[in-house]
């Protein structure tokens, strides 16, 4: 599969405004999708600091879970999505084992190894928890208008035999996802009211 043809997905998070330092609060709140599909889920982040073994540095990974039921879909179709017998196997991406509706989003490591491009600043990966394949997602943080802090990207599917480093180094920047229409803003749609929606 041709890693800029390969469908895409989007990935947008915003901080927690409920958060406040040291309480057990998720510190992001977004919608991300499975790649080729529009249909959005919950998701939310908590983040953990840990030490690098190979730098000593203290780093954040983010951890958290995405919705069951894709929250854009009709009222019938969502009730029974949740009646129906959940997926309760784990999934392996590379050496991280990942519950149902798990999400692992780590720093990227590859980053610095292209300075001239605009690799993502997180990558990490996705359990649906509904039997379809682990989903990749390759994240940049952003501001938002008002200057807070939130994560944009894009999830799309593991190509086989290809490792993490040369998935990047074929990947568009956002920037280009973005432009082509690969991936959204995340900004919620404007009625015209002026209310997000």
């Amino acid at each position: 599969m041709d890693q800029p043809t390969q469908p895409r997905g989007d990935f947008v998070a915003f901080l927690n405004r409920d958060k406040q330092p040291g309480d057990r609060r998720p510190i992001f709140e977004g919608r991300i999708a499975k790649p080729g599909s529009d249909h959005k889920h919950d998701l939310t982040l908590w983040a953990h600091e840990f030490t690098d073994k190979a730098t000593g540095e203290i780093k954040t990974m983010y951890t958290g879970t995405v919705g069951a039921v894709s929250t854009d879909m009709d009222p019938a179709d969502q009730i029974a999505a949740l009646t129906r017998t959940a997926n309760t196997s784990e999934q392996t991406f590379g050496n991280l084992s990942l519950r149902p509706r798990q999400v692992a989003i780590f720093p990227n490591g590859y980053k610095d190894e292209a300075p001239d491009k605009d690799r993502p600043d997180l990558w990490g990966a996705i359990n649906f928890g509904d039997g379809t394949p682990v989903v990749r997602a390759s994240v940049w943080f952003k501001k938002t208008r008002s200057g807070e802090v939130m994560l944009s990207g894009a999830t799309s599917y593991p190509i086989p035999g290809k490792s993490e480093a040369e998935m990047q180094a074929a990947e568009p920047d956002l920037a280009t996802m973005m432009e082509t229409g690969q991936v959204t803003k995340g900004m919620p749609k404007k009625s015209k009211s002026g209310r997000s929606d």
